[in-house]
């Protein structure tokens, strides 16, 4: 019970006690304090015992009906002081319309021989005062139950903030384990194509050496075979180098498709255009580096297996996934593909969230890269 109805109880019972002395002879006042104290002491032990508390609430009731019955004046009102207590108690409804009645019964026996308006009057006062504890009663819970939601909320909202940032660790470690897999890939390209050339260019120095008295002009020419395999393994190393080049902070676009269209159509010479669909969403670095890689790779296939002119970038945004579709005019293999180094390490990179590979042959052939998107 809160502090504002313990004293409104309190001065229920206390009131009416003290104004109703006036109608007590001066013989009875010892007798009558008595029974006010006993009032009072039933009131205090329903508070010490809640165990009992609806046994000491019947005792008062009971009480409070016979004082008001046998000393009359405003006693009756100390009955209301109890109906206060008995709803505070928050009993379930038809224990409370028990109580009402029980209460509004004890009420009527002690007014007995009192005005009959003022009789309905109380008794109406009686159930209108039942019904604004009940009411009351329900407002506090109801507010029980949204401050009890209110925690839920935010119990769930500091999960949902805790998820979010083990969600961007994790993010954070699949984008540098995509990298690390790009860089290996990288040192296996360097060891199995540049040296593989550089053995070749060592032994065809080596036969041009001997050749060169005896066959000039053949040898000539395998010095120039050895100036274009230097040549293209440069510029090979040049792209390799400029793969495994540290960020610049200037370069905050290093991984946009529109950015790789245009480097590709100038490197390759080639028409390459770039299409978006759907809405798009802001992406995991993880999921911008793995599209990326993925174009270039096809888009490099392309060239160089296919000897496409066209190339068609498409970028799809799904509601829960996005797609990546390289398409070109090139030459259509006929029989089936199979995966070369470049399709394994496009592959191996959507292994790590999920994703899948495609590739159609209709009248053009293409690749599609399809990607979860988180929280879709």
């Amino acid at each position: 019970m809160n502090i504002l109805l313990y004293r409104i109880r309190t001065l229920l019972a206390v009131v009416p006690a003290i104004l109703s002395i006036a109608n007590i002879s001066a013989g009875s006042y010892a007798l009558y304090t008595t029974y006010i104290l006993l009032a009072m002491l039933l009131m205090k032990a329903s508070s010490l015992l809640p165990k009992y508390a609806s046994l000491f609430l019947l005792a008062e009731l009971i009480s409070f009906a016979w004082l008001s019955y046998t000393h009359g004046g405003i006693l009756f009102l100390m009955l209301f002081s109890t109906l206060i207590a008995i709803f505070r108690s928050k009993p379930p409804p038809l224990v409370s319309a028990g109580w009402s009645f029980l209460g509004s019964a004890l009420l009527y026996a002690s007014l007995q021989g009192r005005d009959s308006e003022m009789l309905f009057t109380v008794i109406m006062l009686w159930y209108a005062t039942a019904a604004i504890l009940y009411a009351a009663n329900q407002v506090e819970e109801k507010r029980y139950k949204i401050e009890d939601l209110y925690e839920a909320l935010a119990s769930s909202h500091e999960e949902l903030d805790a998820a979010r940032r083990r969600m961007l660790e994790y993010a954070s470690q699949v984008e540098q384990y995509a990298q690390s897999e790009e860089r290996n890939r990288i040192a296996k390209d360097i060891h199995d194509d540049l040296g593989h050339r550089l053995i070749r260019v060592k032994m065809m120095s080596e036969a041009a050496l001997h050749l060169f008295e005896t066959d000039p002009t053949r040898s000539k020419g395998m010095v120039e075979q050895i100036r274009d395999q230097l040549q293209d393994s440069m510029e090979r190393m040049r792209r390799t180098v400029r793969r495994l080049a540290a960020d610049n902070d200037d370069d905050t676009r290093k991984y946009a498709l529109d950015k790789l269209v245009a480097e590709s159509a100038n490197a390759l010479g080639i028409a390459v255009s770039f299409k978006l669909q759907g809405i798009p969403r802001p992406l995991y670095p993880s999921l911008e580096l793995i599209l990326f890689k993925n174009a270039q790779e096809a888009i490099t296939n392309a060239v160089r297996h296919g000897q496409a002119s066209i190339v068609t970038v498409e970028l799809v945004f799904h509601k829960d996934s996005v797609a990546l579709t390289i398409a070109n005019n090139g030459a259509i293999p006929d029989e089936p593909i199979e995966a070369g180094l470049g399709m394994r390490g496009m592959k191996e990179r959507m292994a790590l969230i999920g994703g899948r590979l495609e590739w159609h042959k209709s009248d053009r052939f293409s690749v599609t890269t399809t990607l979860p998107l988180l929280g879709g």
